[in-house]
């Protein structure tokens, strides 16, 4: 009897016992229930109609979020963070009770305005499909140093030439005088725009916009073009009140890029993430250091073709062609010598090797020495079947007017064609035939990318970018420029020390990995971009991921194509990220 009591006393106890531990995790778990909601650092919100075009409204919203107190003297619009929404002119009023919002971070360099074309395509495509989402480009907090009154200047008179004399010649605009680019010691407020800054004003702007967290993981596709997809990798891999940035999107999406922070894996061997952190974050230190300190430049500057001057040149020469498309350009006549101009305009038309090295004294002269219409001389500079880099290269159209030779500089578009290693060449200046004028007495003219049948270099369906978007996206001054003015090497910097390893000092945010991976993931890779062909083949997507390859496509189009192809099907990155939202539900 003693041991049926015993036998009994003891069922008791360990049905006590799972009681009490099932009681208290009901009670933990409903504690964490009611754990209250992040609430977010931003407040007095801003918005801005734009415009609205076919049935998508653009607006400029924007949110107060002071930089830290020790943060050196900046404008005031640098304590302000924003984006560019679009939105379907029958879609809700509140962005909360969109359907979806593709929320996309940019790459190297580019400013909202960046992306006009894939988040107005994406918008228009997904409202074809009965779909109201909306696309928000986000700006990044260094866009706040922009240089915009030129060009606000002159979209108002209609002469671009106040904004090229106004940048280069003294003119003054409203009584103000242009101060002159700014050097890296005076711009100490980039040390506070870092890779952090970056990924902490996007949790921000989505916990003011959607202030529940179970809806913005419904809701947000977090994407990123280039160097914004890396972004969008250390987003989803970075600490947020507590979880993972993941946790605030619904899926991914990466245009012509990766989302991974840490793409080689160190921090799945326990080891390798010790010892990387220990030497890498120490390194990853020195260098902000230097920053600080003004030993180390803060941003491209004076560098050819990416730095101030030469990003501004192609916004220059979008206003031109914008406001004066087939007017003969003046614009180079206007801009002085000098040896950052010379060697941008060298670098992006050299002909051969022999009229690099000489900048034309060879006898073929420089971009100087020809005359072109402002679309055409677009075109030059940013064409794939013109500029010698590819980072600006977009299939825009052809030249027109005048004989047009190969170029070999810095290769022929044909050694692409090399096994194995072609695919590589790609990254000099992109795959296809380019050409020069040869002709110092014609006026080149521009064939836009739907007029090219019978042009021999080029083919239809290798031209997707409208010339006039193209164009007007370049001229626009605020609330967003196409480039940036001053864009912060800390960022890059940034990055690569988080995919060196390092996970502590600057980068202690970064607490997870590969959880960008545990979502429904999305790429679109432009095929005749590298991206794919290099990246994407040493770093594969996730194997449940849904890639497409743009057929066509450069690198720059995968955000910058035309609405409507020249096979009749509308822009295929912004169609096939719609489609792709739609089977999240």
């Amino acid at each position: 009897m003693d041991s049926v009591v015993w036998s009994a006393a003891c069922r008791r106890g360990a049905i006590a016992l799972v009681a009490s531990a099932v009681v208290a995790s009901m009670t933990q778990a409903g504690v964490a229930a009611a754990d209250p909601e992040p609430v977010t650092a931003a407040s007095d919100r801003q918005e801005q109609v734009l415009s609205t075009r076919d049935g998508v409204v653009t607006s400029y919203v924007s949110y107060l979020l002071p930089l830290p107190a020790d943060a050196p003297a900046h404008p005031a619009a640098c304590d302000r963070v924003g984006y560019l929404r679009y939105r379907s002119v029958d879609g809700p009023a509140d962005s909360a009770d969109a359907a979806h919002i593709a929320i996309q971070e940019q790459g190297l360099g580019g400013g909202a305005q960046n992306s006009d074309s894939v988040a107005f395509n994406t918008v228009h495509s997904a409202r074809a499909m009965g779909q109201q989402i909306e696309f928000w480009a986000l700006g990044r907090r260094s866009a706040c140093l922009d240089e915009t009154e030129g060009f606000d200047y002159a979209l108002r008179s209609g002469d671009y030439l106040d904004a090229v004399d106004y940048y280069f010649n003294g003119k003054p605009l409203d009584g103000k005088v242009f101060p002159g680019i700014k050097t890296s010691a005076e711009l100490p407020v980039l040390d506070f725009m870092g890779l952090e800054r970056v990924v902490r004003d996007q949790y921000e702007v989505m916990l003011a916009e959607v202030p529940e967290q179970a809806e913005r993981q419904r809701r947000f596709v977090c994407t990123g073009i280039s160097l914004g997809g890396l972004v969008t990798g250390f987003f989803a891999d970075w600490d947020f009140d507590g979880r993972p940035g993941a946790d605030q999107c619904a899926a991914f999406a990466a245009q012509d890029s990766i989302i991974s922070s840490d793409p080689v894996a160190i921090q799945n061997t326990p080891l390798l993430h010790d010892i990387t952190n220990a030497l890498v974050s120490p390194a990853e230190t020195v260098v902000q250091n230097g920053f600080r300190a003004g030993l180390l430049p803060r941003t491209f500057g004076p560098l050819p073709v990416i730095g101030t001057k030469g990003f501004l040149l192609l916004r220059l020469a979008g206003l031109a062609a914008h406001l004066d498309p087939d007017g003969e350009s003046r614009l180079l006549a206007h801009i002085p010598h000098d040896p950052e101009m010379d060697t941008t305009l060298n670098y992006l038309f050299a002909r051969s090797w022999s009229a690099f090295a000489t900048n034309g004294a060879d006898g073929t002269g420089t971009m100087r020495d020809y005359r072109f219409t402002n679309s055409a001389l677009l075109g030059v500079l940013i064409d794939n079947n013109s500029s010698n880099f590819t980072l600006f290269q977009q299939g825009l159209g052809a030249l027109a007017g005048g004989p047009v030779e190969e170029k070999t500089f810095p290769n022929p578009g044909s050694v692409t064609q090399i096994p194995l290693l072609g695919n590589y060449l790609r990254m000099g200046a992109g795959p296809q035939t380019r050409v020069a004028p040869t002709d110092r007495g014609a006026l080149y003219t521009w064939r836009n990318y739907d007029d090219v049948i019978g042009v021999g270099y080029t083919a239809p369906a290798h031209e997707t970018a409208d010339t006039r978007d193209a164009a007007r996206q370049l001229a626009m001054g605020s609330p967003y420029a196409y480039w940036e003015t001053y864009f912060p090497l800390r960022v890059v910097v940034d990055i690569g020390a988080g995919y060196g390893g390092a996970r502590s000092g600057e980068l202690n945010g970064l607490r997870y990995h590969g959880m960008s991976r545990t979502k429904p993931n999305y790429a679109a890779f432009a095929q005749d971009s590298v991206v794919q062909a290099a990246v994407g083949a040493l770093f594969p997507t996730p194997p449940s991921s849904t890639v497409v390859t743009l057929p066509g496509y450069n690198h720059v189009d995968t955000i910058g194509a035309a609405a409507v192809q020249n096979d009749g099907s509308p822009d295929y990155s912004g169609e096939t990220l719609a489609r792709f939202i739609r089977t999240l539900g």
